[in-house]
């Protein structure tokens, strides 16, 4: 084949997918991938539900229930005169994040186009969509894509000769080959990134619209890098409605090159048969008097998806026998999360789930309960075991108080009382040996008429001395406090008796800051948590302690009447 027969091939590209001058009017052509979706039309966006949804729209990988492996290969406008070879392979994994929760769907993809040796396109993806529940049922997708997009140009006599068509492949002077000026001066290879995003969002039972957004950034792949080489952006929006034996999508396309705009209106439908096969068809109108129809066929299995699609071109080439696609899904690995379902049954799962994860949430916080009881027992262990060590420690300081032996007071000495002269002798002067007269000495009379006063001090006191340690204490300091509150400011020497009283009452101050303590080390006890017989046995045992003593233990006794 001459040069010549060649040129068609770029002419072709022109028009398709390159343009020299401006390398990206063309280039990354949208066209339909996946044999269901090019039977459809491309009207895809709001359908997209599979491993193909990287490119259609990324959101509906959050539909996908398990890994999915795909591979295409199609051979374009077969039958054209000069007998060109243009064609695209596609690569798709899609694989849901569920480790305990949903974290969605991540997917990668590679497709290229290719003209034998002459040119070539090549888009590597990463993709993400994730599920947002509304109301407890699947309602809204949303998912991005990033993309890596490269272009290429084979190194040939047709490719160094592409722009002046002059036959001159070769420099003049040295008689080498040497590329067309654009080439020489930007090279034969170009990249760029693009960004992609899309949604979907359920409208009513069985009815849903899809929004795509490609190319956001417009990157520029040209070769001579000027701003009306930048890739257009491209708005999809899609609308489906899903019923139980069929299914029918719209997709509006626009995109707008040196600002003028390209719009197409794809209409597909999809038939279900028994045994998992299904039919499309499809037509696709846009500017430009544009006009195709697709059809195909498919058969899908729990595990393999076989599709077929066929496009044909009503307006724009002809003599074509029509694009042909094959593609392969292959679905395998465990089900991550369950496939999106419709109408009812759709409801009816959303109704368990929510059902579900409520019962869920009852057990987490039933769990959760649990766990706070039991965190809030061992504080409350914590607690009462350091009470009751501190409990022990007032036990030990009351029973040591409660133990200590009742003081034993011996009975006091015996009080003579002062000789005085016989009335009416004074007494002689020491040496002289000379008796004097006597002066009479007036004394007091008795303050009763039983006898001297001071006499019955004596005999009182000294009654009360010999039984004195005999007596209890509180009787034995009742009688002396008795004895001194009688005879004193009598003019008497009472001071053996008021001795004994301040010894006896010296005690029972001590035994009273003794009573004290106790009560107090009780308290303290009994608001660490004692039990009432605990109460009820200190109590008693302080009573009778104490109250030997004279002490006022009516404290104790009204503690003792309320813990009965």
């Amino acid at each position: 084949m001459n040069k010549l027969s060649r040129i068609p091939i770029f002419v072709l590209l022109s028009v398709f997918y390159v343009s020299l001058f401006s390398f990206c009017y063309a280039a990354f052509e949208p066209i339909p991938i996946g044999a269901r979706p090019a039977a459809l039309g491309g009207a895809y966006t709001a359908v997209a539900d599979d491993v193909y949804s990287t490119y259609y729209n990324p959101a509906g990988l959050s539909l996908i229930p398990r890994t999915e492996f795909t591979t295409q290969y199609s051979q374009m406008y077969m039958g054209l005169w000069d007998k060109s070879n243009l064609a695209y392979s596609f690569l798709g994994l899609a694989q849901p994040l569920k480790f305990k929760k949903d974290f969605g769907t991540i997917g990668f993809s590679m497709l290229v186009f290719n003209s034998g040796t002459y040119y070539k396109e090549t888009t590597l993806a990463f993709s993400y969509g994730k599920n947002f529940r509304i109301g407890g049922v699947k309602k809204l997708d949303v998912g991005f894509t990033v993309k890596s997009l490269s272009i290429g140009y084979g190194q040939d006599d047709y490719t160094f000769d592409s722009l002046n068509n002059d036959g001159i492949t070769s420099s003049l002077q040295t008689g080498t080959a040497k590329a067309d000026s654009l080439f020489d001066k930007f090279g034969f290879n170009k990249s760029a990134v693009a960004y992609d995003f899309g949604f979907k969002y359920s409208l009513f039972t069985n009815y849903k619209i899809g929004f795509m957004a490609a190319n956001i950034n417009e990157p520029n792949i040209a070769l001579d890098n000027t701003d009306e080489s930048k890739l257009p952006r491209v708005y999809n929006l899609g609308f489906m409605h899903n019923a139980e034996s069929f299914l029918l999508s719209i997709d509006l396309s626009s995109r707008e090159m040196n600002k003028i705009n390209d719009s197409r209106v794809s209409v597909g439908g999809e038939k279900f048969l028994p045994f998992g096969f299904g039919l499309r068809s499809s037509i696709i109108v846009g500017t430009n008097e544009f006009t195709n129809i697709a059809f195909g066929f498919g058969y899908k299995t729990t595990g393999l998806q076989l599709d077929y699609a066929m496009e044909y071109p009503i307006s724009g080439i002809k003599g074509t026998m029509g694009n042909h696609k094959v593609s392969l899904i292959l679905r395998f690995g465990p089900v991550m999360h369950l496939p999106e379902e419709t109408g009812a049954l759709q409801l009816a799962l959303a109704k368990e789930q929510k059902a579900t994860e409520a019962e869920h949430k009852a057990l987490e916080a039933e769990q959760k309960t649990r766990l706070e009881t039991e965190q809030k027992l061992a504080k409350k262990n914590q607690e009462l075991e350091a009470a009751n060590k501190e409990i022990g420690k007032l036990r030990e300081k009351l029973e040591e108080l409660l133990r200590r032996p009742v003081p034993v007071i011996p009975a006091p000495v015996e009080q003579a009382p002062v000789k005085t002269p016989p009335v009416g002798k004074t007494p002689a002067k020491a040496g002289t040996g000379v008796k004097t007269p006597v002066t009479p000495v007036i004394t007091e009379l008795p303050l009763t008429l039983s006898g001297n006063i001071e006499r019955q001090y004596f005999d009182e006191y000294n009654a009360y001395r010999k039984t004195a340690d005999k007596l209890v204490f509180s009787t034995r300091i009742t009688k002396i406090q008795q004895i001194v509150a009688k005879y004193k400011g009598k003019k008497i020497d009472i001071s053996s008796a008021q001795d004994e009283y301040k010894v006896l009452l010296e005690e029972q101050r001590n035994q009273q800051r003794m009573y004290i303590d106790s009560l107090t080390y009780y308290r303290k006890m009994v608001a660490k948590g004692i039990d009432n017989k605990s109460q009820s046995d200190l109590l008693k045992k302080i009573i009778n302690r104490y109250e030997q003593f004279g002490i006022d233990v009516s404290e104790a006794r009204k503690e003792l009447n309320a813990v009965k």
